[in-house]
């Protein structure tokens, strides 16, 4: 599996130092890799985020502008599952961390062995609640975390995963073997014949179809298009209700 995560710290040396330990835990685990980002700030992490799209943030709490209490909240009111741990040098913050339900709280410098801990279980967690499929492709087979899928599209006789980091897997299944494997998914809606988006990957609904948040624009088939609109609407008061806004 692959863990997206991003680091947020004012310190450089923090910012590296804390890399480093992440990278040195999961080169001992055979079948995981690792993709992290790091940002100086909270302002310049922001542009950045999207729903879903990292698995972990680890957030100093005292920075410049933004502290990473306030940066949590932002976070948290658009993607409820994404675990975030919070580092600082004082515990005297703890309680101010509570409404953002954060999944651990390390002190500095971290040590090995609490890092540790806290990756592995966060790896338990993301695992249980982060289902993948395996997609065939013409050299090789992938398992993709159904999270990171933007959308379904029908080439010819190929079908193309639009996915969250910009890239496209194009597979040599039909576009109905992997629509049933995200048949049970509720954030996938078909818009169009040959098209399954990924509704939590929406920016807006247009007057023709649905624009994604990477900027491609789905058309929506005339004919059920009120109906579609509805089961987008729908889908996205439930979110809201499950984030208790």
């Amino acid at each position: 599996m692959n863990f997206n995560i991003a680091i947020v710290d004012d310190r450089k040396e923090d910012r590296d130092r804390l890399e480093s330990a992440i990278k040195d835990f999961f080169s001992m685990q055979l079948n995981d890799r690792i993709s992290i980002e790091t940002f100086e700030s909270a302002e310049e992490f922001l542009p950045h985020f999207e729903p879903n799209k990292y698995h972990m943030a680890f957030l100093d709490i005292v920075m410049d502008e933004m502290n990473g209490i306030e940066l949590a909240k932002k976070i948290r009111a658009d993607d409820a599952h994404i675990l975030i741990v919070f580092q600082t040098t004082s515990r005297e913050y703890a309680f101010d961390t509570f409404p953002v339900h954060p999944f651990d709280y390390l002190m500095k410098p971290c040590k090995e062995d609490e890092l540790s801990s806290v990756l592995t279980e966060a790896m338990r967690v993301i695992r249980a609640g982060d289902p993948e499929i395996k997609v065939a492709t013409a050299r090789d087979s992938f398992i993709v975390p159904i999270r990171s899928i933007c959308a379904v599209v029908s080439r010819g006789h190929n079908v193309e995963l639009q996915l969250t980091n910009n890239q496209n897997l194009t597979s040599t299944e039909t576009f109905k073997g992997i629509s049933e494997k995200l048949a049970s998914d509720a954030r996938f809606l078909l818009i169009n014949r040959g098209v399954l988006i990924n509704m939590d990957h929406v920016l807006s609904p247009t007057p023709d179809g649905m624009k994604m948040k990477n900027g491609t624009v789905h058309p929506i088939k005339v004919n059920g298009r009120a109906a579609i609109l509805s089961s987008f609407s729908q889908y996205m008061i439930s979110r809201v209700d499950k984030r208790g806004l």
